[in-house]
């Protein structure tokens, strides 16, 4: 209910994690979770080498850094990290479904992806389950179920465009290009309000929109 809060509150509980203990190595993915967060990319990336070298066969410490191996331009690794951490845990929790669908769906593992936000139920989606369920439908050709999600989606977030969600800070062009080309395929509404893109520095704009 109050992201910005909840995200600061985690940064300084990270923060403070690793002063207690640095040898944590979950304390430093998570610190790496909440500096991409900040757009502080190569503190982010240190972060998670250094938790990836402490403890390389952890759970937890793979899974976070799965779906985020794309930010680093990183897509292959993500989805390796994916796999490992299944392995690792072939009675994985439900939590990390979220994490592992992401890193499947930048290295455009559709059906993989679909297997992981299968398991969770619609009511428990974010409006990253509602973009990429959708757009993952249409990739693999199931295009009409992508729509009837993308009308069920505009219910819950009724701003959730192409535009919008190209101009999250955590993607590389490679990421924004795989999003373009399934959400377009899935129909989701390609331009975002002018007030919401407004407050983003230099945002992103699909050629349909800046012609309207």
């Amino acid at each position: 209910m109050e992201p910005e809060k909840n995200r600061r509150v985690a940064a300084e509980g990270a923060k403070r994690a690793v002063a207690l203990d640095p040898a944590d190595a979950e304390a430093h993915a998570v610190l790496g979770q909440s500096l991409i967060l900040k757009g502080d990319l190569a503190r982010a990336k240190a972060e998670f080498d250094t938790a990836l070298r402490m403890a390389p066969n952890q759970f937890e410490t793979v899974t976070f850094y799965a779906p985020w191996a794309s930010t680093f331009g990183e897509p292959e690794q993500g989805a390796d990290m994916a796999d490992r951490a299944i392995h690792l845990n072939p009675n994985y929790p439900l939590w990390s479904t979220r994490f592992f669908a992401h890193a499947y769906f930048m290295v455009g593992r559709y059906d993989d992806a679909l297997r992981m936000m299968g398991r969770l139920a619609p009511e428990n989606y974010g409006i990253w389950e509602w973009t990429y369920r959708p757009a993952a439908l249409a990739a693999v050709g199931r295009t009409p179920e992508a729509k009837t999600l993308i009308s069920e989606a505009l219910k819950s977030f009724p701003d959730l465009t192409i535009e919008g969600r190209v101009n999250e800070p955590a993607y590389t062009d490679a990421d924004r290009k795989r999003l373009i080309e399934t959400m377009r395929i899935a129909g989701f509404p390609p331009c975002a309000r002018p007030e919401l893109l407004a407050k983003i520095d230099k945002p992103m704009r699909l050629p349909e929109c800046l012609a309207n």
